[in-house]
């Protein structure tokens, strides 16, 4: 058995950048014209929570329920963005690769992400994606990438003979060699920085062999 374990942004669904966008604006809505570091890589952890937690240290300010606030403005402004027809995709082959995935014996599927649970399943159901009976961890869980990875392979169990994450960004090729995971790396970020890479989940049977080298 091989769990498979999923990013979500830039891998499974393409977001164009409204997803930064809407972060941004509601952070500044909230805290007012912090400054906030346009590389998200200057961050400790690249999660919507530790980021978050990080933008009002450095702006000292202190946590007095602004956290919550501004993920509740941030969900009005990514459902309010995708209700108005804004551009949110899945990734090329993504969604028929994880039907096949969820179908066979074989595989246990798993979603990971850095970002906040609430606009992640947004992001799924927007895009069409089958995730209702499967393992979903975010950064409701925790501010660390790593330790939102290592919770959602708890709730897939622990009978694996491999473990592989799926993602699109340096951050997740750190917390993979962390937890000596495997790794595949999709899109042009990583292009040339991982050993096992692919475009997109157009080649189905590319990526199924990459999950066993």
């Amino acid at each position: 058995m091989i769990a498979t374990i999923f990013d979500i942004d830039g891998t499974l669904v393409e977001n164009f950048g409204f997803d930064d966008a809407c972060y941004i604006s509601a952070i500044k809505e909230v805290l007012g014209e912090v400054h906030i570091h346009s590389d998200w890589s200057k961050y400790k952890n690249v999660t919507d929570t530790g980021g978050l937690r990080q933008i009002m240290e450095e702006n000292k300010i202190q946590e007095k329920g602004q956290i919550k606030e501004i993920r509740t403005r941030f969900g009005e402004m990514v459902r309010q963005y995708l209700q108005n027809g804004g551009k949110c995709l899945p990734k090329e082959g993504a969604i028929h690769l994880i039907n096949e995935l969820l179908a066979a014996e074989n595989y246990s599927v798993g979603f990971a992400t850095g970002g906040w649970r609430h606009t992640a399943t947004m992001k799924l159901r927007h895009t069409g994606f089958n995730f209702e009976n499967t393992v979903l961890t975010s950064s409701d869980d925790a501010d660390e990438r790593v330790v939102i990875m290592k919770k959602c392979l708890s709730q897939l169990g622990h009978n694996f003979q491999r473990v592989v994450y799926i993602g699109d960004a340096e951050w997740d090729v750190q917390a993979t060699e962390k937890l000596g995971w495997h790794f595949i790396g999709i899109g042009a970020r990583l292009k040339g920085k991982c050993e096992f890479w692919i475009e997109d989940f157009s080649d189905y049977n590319t990526f199924i062999k990459m999950l066993h080298v």
